[in-house]
């Protein structure tokens, strides 16, 4: 693993779903394309229910038809303005740097010092991989709720072997992922 990163708590950035550039790139590329094409416009005209029942005509629709395979997805397409909202707010929830590199989590484009960060710039550590209590401490309670095992994993790998030795987790990072897979 790159020492930039490997947070002090033992998450890693290049699985955090915040830190992963192509998600928001992709986010950004698809609102840009939607206003330059004026998509969602042109969309919400689609929606209107007149439009897509002419639409279902003018391909030669039963009326029946012309719900099941026109008008149950335009109509969606009311919802436009929400889809924009939402991918504007993807975007700026983006974490653009990592913890090492600002001594915190950028997410949403401001950097946010946690405890455990201001824990371990007190006793002049790296990490927690440092501190002989890493696997009973309180601050990393939060993490370790969110991504289970992973971090006293992370933390033993790094305490052990070096961060070097930390490998990404890929899409089996959050405890929610690997139970997911458990399930399918």
């Amino acid at each position: 693993m790159d020492n930039k990163l490997m947070c002090p708590c033992g998450l890693t950035c290049c699985d955090c779903l915040f830190y992963k550039h192509e998600l928001y790139e992709t986010a950004q590329k698809l609102r840009e394309l939607i206003k330059i094409n004026d998509f969602d416009f042109f969309l919400n005209i689609c929606s209107n229910k007149k439009n897509w029942q002419a639409m279902a005509e003018g391909i030669n629709l039963k009326e029946g038809e012309a719900w099941e395979e026109v008008g149950q997805y335009f109509e969606l397409f009311q919802e436009m303005p929400l889809f924009i909202n939402i991918l504007e707010a993807i975007i700026k929830i983006q974490c653009k740097n990592t913890c090492q590199e600002t001594g915190g989590c950028s997410v949403a484009g401001r950097t946010h010092q946690c405890n455990i960060a201001r824990c371990v710039k007190v006793k002049g550590y790296d990490g927690c991989w440092q501190c002989e209590h890493f696997k009973d401490c309180a601050h990393l309670n939060f993490v370790k709720n969110n991504y289970g095992y992973i971090i006293e994993e992370n933390l033993t790998i790094a305490k052990e072997k070096g961060i070097e030795a930390v490998k990404s987790r890929g899409n089996r990072y959050y405890a929610w992922q690997r139970e997911k897979k458990r399930r399918t």
